[in-house]
């Protein structure tokens, strides 16, 4: 009897032994509450979050729910996500057995926190893939703006041969230089000309936008916000230098440099505007490799005797020095 009693406590010892070794925490108690087996993660994750150790299931399940902030009034809550002030973060479950015809009340504890992480970083990429869209959907919208806008302008320039050749036929037919048929052919030319014009006409004027609202808009759709600080250049050459470079430098921001942000500082001065151009992005490697975008901006800024530098102080910085002539 003796043995017997010494190889069920060994048994016992063994089955303790094996569940405190168990990566996850576990518990299981009578449907009263009252525990029955708790293993030492299970214990050890209670009493972070509660202050003690578990004395009966039900009132700690009571515990995390009102740490978890849950409605106590709904009914089969058998999941909680709590999270340690160390930042980690548990999944409790609970779930009824059966076992001998007697009910038992198993609650597992879980590290879920790289789980979480994952599904954060799946939800700010979904975020981020819905801004694409979006920016995809607006520049859709602009590309069939566009074709409107060509189709406008096409029908304008058939409407204007069409006046055109009205005009010859008119002045001919009052020249007497036509025959009835013609003059009745004339006729129904002037009135479908006058309805397509009409058509056309009843559409609503675009406004046009200046070079820095399209410059921004565009800048916008591709995640990049430009700041402008100072005034523009009023002389439309040295304007149209400081906004290639300005594309120039957008596209190797967003580009190279994964900016989300850029500035141009515009400082006006005798005979010339200096202008910086920098952005938020990861540094570059140095010394600077200009590739043909680059190359192109700095032949064009020199054939109008403006300048191009940079510095890399901290990241990339355009510098021009463009004349006001």
């Amino acid at each position: 009897m003796l043995n017997n009693i010494r190889k069920r406590y060994q048994t016992s010892r063994m089955i303790r032994n094996a569940i405190d070794t168990y990566p996850e925490g576990i518990c299981f108690s009578k449907p009263n509450g009252r525990v029955v087996l708790a293993n030492k993660v299970f214990n050890s994750v209670c009493r972070r979050l509660t202050g003690h150790s578990i004395t009966n299931a039900a009132d700690m399940w009571q515990e995390l729910e009102d740490i978890a902030g849950i409605d106590t009034t709904e009914d089969n809550r058998n999941e909680l996500m709590l999270r340690l002030a160390s930042g980690g973060i548990w999944r409790f479950r609970k779930k009824q057995l059966k076992m001998d015809n007697e009910h038992v009340l198993q609650i597992e504890a879980a590290d879920v926190t790289e789980l979480a992480e994952l599904q954060n970083r799946l939800a700010e990429s979904n975020r981020r893939v819905s801004e694409l869209h979006s920016r995809q959907r607006e520049l859709l919208k602009n590309i069939v703006q566009n074709n409107l806008d060509n189709e406008m302008l096409n029908a304008k320039i058939r409407i204007h041969d069409e006046f055109g050749r009205l005009l010859i036929m008119t002045k001919n037919a009052l020249d007497g230089n036509v025959c009835r048929t013609d003059t009745e052919m004339i006729r129904r030319g002037w009135i479908e000309a006058v309805s397509a014009m009409e058509n056309v006409t009843a559409r609503q004027p675009v406004r046009q936008q200046s070079p820095r609202e399209e410059l921004v808009r565009v800048a916008e759709m591709i995640g990049c916000h430009v700041e402008f600080r100072g005034a523009e250049p009023e002389e439309r050459k040295a304007l149209l230098l400081l906004y290639a470079a300005v594309r120039e430098a957008l596209t190797n921001a967003v580009r190279h440099a994964g900016a989300d942000r850029l500035i141009v500082e515009i400082t006006e001065k005798d005979g010339y505007y200096d202008v910086r151009i920098s952005d938020n992005g990861h540094s570059g490697t140095f010394p600077i490799r200009e590739g043909s975008g680059l190359t192109g901006l700095r032949k064009r800024l020199e054939q109008e005797r403006a300048t191009l530098n940079y510095d890399v102080t901290d990241g990339l910085t355009l510098i021009l020095k463009i004349p006001k002539e």
